[in-house]
């Protein structure tokens, strides 16, 4: 496998491997609990995809057979200016609990930086697959719900875990996920914190595709480097569907066409015609 430059800025890595774009947290000591640090590293990654014509897929996942065990006890106090306590998933963070404090106040302003960092994996204009193992919990099955494509590995177990602090997902869940699942199951999920394993994941809709046991990581590059490898179209699509569902039927039909209209303006219509007729696998350029 071709390998380009593989990058570990401190809490998270960044290695393009075949076309794809292999955003990877960091932190196996801490579940990979995402800090300040973690959605500023994330960010980057986000945006050197966005500037990489090369990169056809991403990636997203968590070092050490975990996805992420959600907000650390750092960023939970850098969110709730007075008071302190567990990690999403009862585990300290960077620090011992002080105490309960009473009427915490909201920094709105570092939440809104927070939403951002997920929101540039959904508006990446190249397909973007979570890959999840082990704990997807709180800030990590948001992050997972913002890529376009969930793949669980049966060591999945995941679970909205706001409601047990007395929060609400606000980092993109009650957007996102209930356009994956449905709004009674998000309401359900959201209110009683309770994990879900892969199985359900994949029968409620919240995750598209099936790893294996063994070397799951392994079968989602594969799923991704196929994606990579894709028309043009491929990268449409993400956003295409996803912006129609905010549209009347005139103007998603208009979007349609548009979309068309660009791609076949392109390179890859003529490859797939052109391979067809002679036999061969087409070689898009993805554009």
């Amino acid at each position: 496998m071709e390998r380009v430059g593989r990058i570990r800025v401190s809490e998270v890595s960044y290695e393009v491997v075949e076309g794809v774009a292999h955003v990877t947290l960091d932190r196996p000591d801490k579940r990979n609990a995402m800090a300040l640090e973690v959605f500023a590293q994330l960010a980057e990654c986000a945006a050197r995809v966005q500037a990489d014509d090369d990169v056809g897929a991403v990636v997203v996942a968590g070092r050490g057979g975990t996805f992420s065990a959600g907000l650390d006890l750092a960023t939970l106090g850098g969110l709730l200016t007075a008071g302190a306590g567990e990690g999403e998933d009862g585990t300290e963070g960077s620090g011992a609990a002080t105490g309960t404090a009473t009427a915490p106040a909201l920094d709105p302003t570092l939440v809104a930086r927070l939403q951002a960092t997920f929101t540039a994996y959904e508006e990446l204009d190249v397909p973007v697959l979570a890959a999840i193992e082990g704990h997807c919990l709180g800030g990590g099955i948001q992050l997972a719900a913002a890529c376009h494509l969930r793949a669980v590995a049966p060591t999945a177990a995941m679970a909205v875990l706001e409601s047990r602090w007395g929060l609400v997902p606000d980092l993109g869940g009650t957007y996102r996920l209930p356009r994956l699942i449905g709004p009674g199951r998000t309401t359900e999920l959201a209110m009683t914190a309770r994990t879900f394993d892969a199985e359900e994941a994949l029968r409620i809709g919240f995750a598209e595709l099936a790893l294996p046991a063994e070397a799951p990581q392994d079968a989602a590059h594969d799923h991704a480097a196929k994606l990579a490898a894709g028309p043009g179209s491929v990268r449409r699509v993400p956003r295409l569907g996803r912006e129609n569902l905010g549209r009347d039927r005139t103007a998603a039909l208009g979007a349609e066409i548009a979309a068309q209209v660009t791609g076949v303006s392109g390179p890859d219509v003529t490859e797939a015609i052109t391979a067809h007729l002679e036999g061969r696998a087409p070689r898009f350029v993805g554009r």
